[in-house]
């Protein structure tokens, strides 16, 4: 399989099909917003050699970021890139889990953020970074310090999460429609919710 990272939306698209990570129809996203196209993260997850290749060749521009003592992912996409980050930075590494009664992201099983810590961000996929937003909230909290955002897929057209600098193993835009200007056509397909975070 392609480890060599793609240089423009078009080479990205071609890689997603190549680990078959791109699906056709009509999606609900976590932002509430729609869309025709899905990046199936766990079509690239599920190949960790392949994935660290990727993620080895960004390194520098994660540690130009500066010092990183810590890497944060969201359950459940975010942790295993998050691990294989961590491993890449040798950096210790923790998850935050959903609460199914509040439907807000916060820390178990004995993880922590020391005050002074830096912390870098990991998800899979982004398209507006909100699920990583509501991180830095407790981060701050605790006294730490969000680093920036390290993403495999970044589909946000951004550079940014937020004032958050983010580095990525590739970027695509696929189109993206609020719930009021949903066009006919895609109306017309069944709509599918995937992933777990509840929409707003």
């Amino acid at each position: 399989m392609r480890t060599e990272l793609p240089t423009s939306s078009d080479e990205t698209i071609a890689l997603l099909k190549d680990y078959g990570a791109v699906e056709e129809g009509h999606f609900l996203l976590a932002s509430g917003n729609h869309s025709n196209y899905y990046v199936k993260k766990g079509k690239l997850v599920q190949h960790p050699w392949e994935l660290q290749r990727m993620i080895e060749q960004r390194v520098d521009a994660m540690r130009a970021l500066g010092r990183i003592d810590v890497v944060l992912s969201p359950a459940m996409g975010g942790v295993p890139v998050g691990q294989q980050v961590g491993l890449a930075l040798h950096a210790r590494t923790i998850y935050a889990e959903r609460n199914a009664a509040t439907n807000q992201l916060e820390l178990k099983r004995g993880f922590e953020i020391c005050p002074g810590e830096r912390l870098l961000l990991v998800e899979d996929v982004i398209t507006t970074g909100g699920t990583l937003l509501e991180l830095t909230d407790f981060i701050e909290s605790q006294g730490g310090e969000v680093a920036g955002v390290f993403v495999v897929v970044n589909r946000s057209g951004k550079t940014t999460v937020g004032v958050y600098p983010v580095v990525s193993c590739m970027e695509v835009q696929f189109p993206v429609y609020p719930p009021d200007a949903v066009p006919d056509w895609l109306a017309a397909i069944p709509v599918v919710r995937p992933g777990t975070k509840k929409v707003e």
